[in-house]
């Protein structure tokens, strides 16, 4: 992808050579080692624009690794052409051609994947590939073990920074699942105080371990609209599960009083430890999902009761980019970021960030996030490439629209690629 401004040749090399902080990452660990080149090449959010474009049985049966590529081609070769120029099938053509010399998806190309499939379980290799990004951070929403954490052993990939998960210490629905919140601290709770007591204490061990960040993705199996219920209302609930270990609070009559309390004491407790919070919005992973539930606009209240707390709201709020522009320019504690989104949509996110850039504080934008696991690190090398073909884009059209200097757009780059997040998430990264 490129621009026809004039501007962009010169902007497109200069946002090559800028680092990036990769703003959402799940790789937990390198790897492991994939040894299919179907399963390689489509792994991941791929797969999903394969089902979109035929059925979820048809593309299981294009993975199954035990028949051989060529039995699978022609039915692979069916949806990749009925699929082919979404953003996600760019970053297949990109790694199948800056890994394997590939230039067009054939049978002859997925062979030459399969002879040279590389070992990205290998940490230097690994490594190898977020030095080519130039990723010089990544913040790993892994669901971190946190009896490694209190132990001290827990272990990130390559350039990792601790992310603490909110969604099962908030949504607990029955007896057990608060006991299993609470194990790693050895501790049986039965009042509600215990439990915030606990949790409190577990979150300060992660920030202790070096966590920058709070993640929630509750958007995949509830509403954004958090309501504002009574502590009595809450603790209710709580003590009629502590009653008997066999009940189970009812979604979302029964569980959302208390999900929805919890909620806010966390984000006192992410004001207290100085930590933001990122909140799924947007659109969500596979297919056949409710999309209306997650549109950002819906947390409006939550921020604007918690306006100590800091807010970074993913995916660019796809496709809501209206209600995510309001919230950006109206609240002080919100920024926008575009993880995943770059590779969801990359004509909206060019769109996204000339509008961002004309109606909300540059410097409240996060420009990159991978969003994919372990075995997608080829992948993430090419969502980072896509993701500079879109800010230069952006930045290109906007300045051939004299609406600014090429030196400041420049500047806007630097900072929606680097140093915006280094500094919201203080990770004391170079400047």
């Amino acid at each position: 992808m490129k621009s026809s401004s004039v501007y962009y040749p010169e902007l497109r090399e200069y946002v090559a050579g800028i680092s990036l902080v990769d703003c959402h990452d799940h790789s937990c660990v390198v790897g492991p080692k994939v040894e299919d080149a179907i399963q390689f090449l489509v792994g991941g959010y791929f797969e999903s624009d394969l089902q979109s474009a035929s059925s979820p049985k048809a593309v299981r049966a294009v993975l199954d690794a035990k028949r051989p590529l060529a039995e699978r081609w022609p039915e692979f070769e069916a949806i990749w052409r009925r699929t082919c120029h979404t953003g996600y099938a760019q970053v297949v053509r990109r790694v199948l051609q800056h890994f394997f010399g590939q230039s067009e998806m054939s049978l002859a190309a997925l062979e030459h994947v399969q002879a040279n499939l590389p070992n990205i379980g290998d940490p230097a290799m690994f490594d190898g590939i977020l030095e080519e990004a130039k990723i010089a951070a990544r913040l790993e929403d892994c669901w971190a073990d946190a009896n490694a954490v209190l132990a001290g052993t827990y272990q990130l990939s390559p350039r990792g920074r601790l992310i603490i998960s909110l969604v099962a210490p908030h949504s607990v629905r029955d007896f057990n699942a608060v006991q299993s919140v609470m194990a790693p601290l050895g501790r049986h709770v039965t009042t509600l105080d215990e439990y915030l007591e606990g949790c409190c204490e577990l979150f300060t061990a992660f920030k202790n371990y070096g966590a920058v960040a709070f993640k929630d993705q509750s958007a995949y199996t509830r509403t954004l609209a958090y309501q504002n219920p009574t502590r009595a209302e809450a603790e209710a609930a709580f003590n009629w599960i502590m009653a008997d270990p066999r009940r189970v609070l009812s979604y979302p009559e029964g569980s959302q009083p208390l999900d929805d309390y919890l909620f806010h004491c966390f984000m006192r407790m992410a004001r207290d430890l100085d930590l933001p919070v990122q909140i799924h919005t947007g659109h969500m992973a596979g297919i056949r999902n409710d999309i209306v539930k997650t549109n950002a606009i819906w947390l409006t209240s939550l921020i604007e009761l918690h306006q100590e707390t800091r807010f970074d709201l993913f995916h660019a709020n796809w496709p809501y980019a209206g209600e995510l522009l309001y919230l950006g320019k109206n609240y002080p504690n919100v920024t926008l970021d575009f993880c995943w989104a770059n590779i969801i949509d990359p004509i909206y996110c060019q769109q996204l960030f000339k509008q961002a850039l004309s109606s909300v504080p540059h410097a409240k934008v996060h420009g990159y996030g991978s969003d994919y696991f372990g075995g997608g690190i080829a992948s993430a090398w090419a969502h980072a490439d896509i993701t500079r073909d879109n800010i230069a884009i952006a930045l290109a059209e906007m300045v051939a629209d004299e609406y600014m200097s090429l030196d400041e757009a420049k500047e806007v780059a630097y900072g929606w690629m680097y140093s915006n997040a280094n500094a919201f998430f203080r990770l004391g990264l170079p400047d």
